[in-house]
């Protein structure tokens, strides 16, 4: 789009959308929102690490496995959301400090992907609404209407929980009640060798 165009599409916004500086306060107060949340997702992420190691200590093996499985998501959320955070913070400071019609797309254009990141990437049920109605309010300026077909480098989190991540969890927490009760437990794998020995040994004794 030629730049004579991007200017009165710039300025035709200015008059009619909403002012960017509501826009900018709106976004701060988004991010101190998120903030929040992942404190919250933080707090929930050691009262699963906490319940896990209880059950690892009754010998509950499926609710410490299960509690480990949720300590790990929660913290992965947390730590998802803390990298869109920080993500549109950077932005709005460029945001604020834009001087030109150029300046002002690029950093709309980061806030709208970050946006719809975050949407996509944290499925969290009480950021769902709060992440919707920033989206829906980038969508109606015009600029960044036009401009997020441009595209912008997606920022990606994993929030996915592997099998082995929850053996590690268990396996440090194993640590943990082994070193509080005076002896030091086996690694995993050492537990997996010794009962194949002792497999082993059964075998040829029969």
């Amino acid at each position: 789009m030629p730049l004579a165009d991007k200017i009165r599409m710039f300025l035709r916004w200015l008059k009619g959308a909403p002012d960017l500086k509501e826009i900018t306060l709106q976004l701060e107060v988004f991010t101190r929102k998120l903030d929040y949340q992942r404190k919250r997702l933080e707090n929930e992420a050691r009262k699963c690490r906490e319940k896990a190691r209880k059950y690892r200590i009754e010998g509950n093996e499926e609710a410490s496995r299960m509690y480990a499985e949720h300590f790990l998501r929660y913290r992965k959320w947390a730590l998802g959301i803390d990298a869109f955070r920080l993500r549109i913070d950077g932005l709005l400071v460029k945001l604020r400090q834009a001087q030109s019609v150029s300046e002002v797309e690029s950093a709309l254009r980061g806030i709208r992907a970050a946006v719809v990141g975050l949407k996509e990437a944290i499925n969290v049920p009480d950021i769902a609404e709060m992440v919707e109605d920033i989206d829906k309010q980038m969508r109606e300026i015009e600029i960044a209407q036009d401009i997020t077909e441009t595209g912008m480098e997606r920022l990606t989190v994993s929030t996915e929980v592997t099998s082995d991540e929850i053996n590690k969890v268990l396996a440090e927490i194993d640590q943990e009640i082994g070193v509080e009760a005076g002896i030091v437990l086996p690694e995993p794998s050492k537990k997996i060798k010794e009962l194949e020995k002792d497999i082993k040994k059964l075998k040829e004794e029969l």
